[in-house]
């Protein structure tokens, strides 16, 4: 800006020299008006100037803007000299060239205009497992036009051949960083890799993102560990026959299963016929074609979800859901989700229903005013879960700590020169500990993050009856309870503040 200044005081004094002239040729002949034409220096310099340039950075440098105050009888700034202020101000990327030209030949003045851009940065995208059969299909049976329930075409059972690709690892995408206008790096997140365990019957390729098949049978996912497990099929019945069943796979019994004999199944396990005083345990789904009288001694377990045209007498728990097609009387149910009865009957009398999410039914309790009990809202494991998960990372974080204090007791020793051969190993196992350690530290917080998710939701538990609900029927939705004295139709009960409430029925 020095030479701006010195041409401008250049034009002044050409200026006075030019004007003393005039002057003094006038000052013959009209002596009387000299003094009103003698120039006054500050007036003239505020007239003639030349045009300003105002530059404002934002606060996180990533656009910069630019403003030109016209000239009052002085010369316009050119390009170069506005790229040069630009550089002066440190202003080195994102510049848009054109859009300064444009100010230029437009003489856009007193105006605000943003003249670079940087870039933001741009977070690489987390791997996905890509799966190459349904494993999150549903099994609640469709209902026919009649409203009975289909239970004949349910595709439980899913069969691969040797050799079919099960799933494929897709890596994670690098993240671009961004840039400001300072041309200042802005780094980025690079997205996670996907993690899956291989299990048994499962062959991983070499560059290890793909996963077949090691034999036909039906593959299961289970704890983020992919397998493929045969199918037993029993013909008849499991009871003397065959006795108690123990299977790595999945089960289908194309009979009945007896009282006071058990299934045992890593896979999914379907009857065709009746449930009696039984019990089923399976890290996978419960289908039972028909239903299950259990005597008061029958209990079946899932892991997924239990689906079943009747249920009396017996104990189900269920990790998912729990679909019931005419009616469940006298049963404890417990689900980590959902519990419907939505078939032709859609009856649940007497006994108790738990569920986390929502019961659903045609018609709830009995004209006798039988008591039920029915409950809705956080899945009491859920609870136990998040607890243990909050312990560990507690407890992982004291080790942390810890270790960082030997680490740094130890490091000082070695830039000392005095780090003994069993200190090196020392340093060398806490340094692989640590490592270790954050890596359960970054999983438990995912866990833990997905917790808080499922437990935030908690507050949309519902029951309903879309039929009615008859006076006997004890609700209880989180830490509220409201026992109906009265018959109540078409109807959803829900917790407003603390209080049970109802209203029309939402389903």
């Amino acid at each position: 800006m020095e030479a701006n200044d010195d041409k401008k005081a250049e034009r002044i004094i050409r200026w006075a020299m030019e004007r003393t002239k005039i002057e003094e040729n006038r000052e013959e002949s009209e002596p009387k008006i000299v003094s009103a034409l003698k120039p006054d220096y500050s007036e003239t310099e505020n007239l003639i100037e030349d045009a300003k340039l105002e530059i404002e950075i934002s606060k996180n440098e990533m656009d910069a803007f630019l403003c030109i105050i016209p000239p009052k009888g002085g010369r316009m700034l050119t390009f170069e000299e506005i790229i040069g202020e630009l550089a002066a101000k440190n202003i080195k990327y994102g510049v848009d060239n054109n859009k300064i030209k444009e100010i230029l030949a437009r003489q856009l003045f007193n105006k605000q205009i943003n003249i670079a851009s940087g870039s933001p940065p741009v977070n690489g995208k987390d791997g996905y497992i890509k799966y190459h059969f349904d494993f999150n299909r549903d099994i609640k049976p469709k209902m026919l036009e009649d409203g009975t329930a289909d239970y004949h075409n349910l595709g439980l059972v899913i069969n691969v051949k040797k050799g079919e690709l099960l799933a494929e690892i897709i890596p994670p995408t690098q993240g671009i960083p961004g840039k400001t206008v300072a041309d200042k790096i802005i780094p980025a997140k690079n997205g996670k890799e996907a993690k899956i365990r291989v299990g048994k019957n499962v062959i991983i390729s070499k560059d290890g993102n793909k996963l077949f098949a090691g034999i036909d049978g039906q593959p299961v996912i289970s704890n983020n560990k992919l397998s493929v497990l045969p199918i037993l099929e029993i013909k008849g019945d499991v009871g003397p026959a065959t006795g108690n069943i123990d299977f790595l796979g999945s089960v289908v019994v194309l009979g009945n299963v007896k009282t006071g004999f058990t299934i045992k199944a890593n896979g999914d396990v379907e009857v065709n016929g009746i449930v009696e005083a039984a019990e089923i345990e399976t890290d996978g789904n419960i289908i039972i074609r028909r239903g299950v009288q259990g005597q008061g001694k029958g209990i079946l377990k899932a892991k997924k979800s239990f689906t079943a045209k009747y249920i009396e007498n017996a104990t189900v728990e269920a990790g998912e859901n729990i679909n019931i097609a005419d009616a469940a009387m006298h049963s404890c149910l417990l689900a980590g989700k959902n519990i419907k009865l939505e078939g032709k009957k859609g009856l649940i009398v007497g006994g108790a229903a738990r569920a986390s999410e929502k019961i659903i039914a045609k018609t709830i309790g009995s004209p006798m005013s039988t008591y039920t009990e029915l409950e809705v809202g956080t899945d009491p494991v859920l609870k136990m879960n998040y607890r243990d998960i909050c312990n560990k990372l507690k407890t992982i974080e004291t080790d942390l700590h810890k270790i960082d204090q030997a680490l740094i007791v130890l490091k000082k020793l070695k830039e000392k020169d005095l780090l003994t051969p069993d200190k090196q190993v020392l340093l060398e196992k806490l340094i692989f500990t640590k490592k270790t350690l954050k890596d359960q530290q970054q999983e438990l917080m995912e866990e833990k993050e997905k917790l808080d998710l499922m437990i935030s939701q908690s507050s949309k538990a519902s029951i309903s009856a879309s039929n009615v609900c008859y006076s006997g029927v004890n609700i209880i939705i989180g830490n509220a309870s409201l026992k109906v004295r009265d018959k109540i139709e078409h109807v959803t009960f829900y917790n407003y503040e603390g209080q049970i409430k109802f209203g029309p029925y939402e389903g």
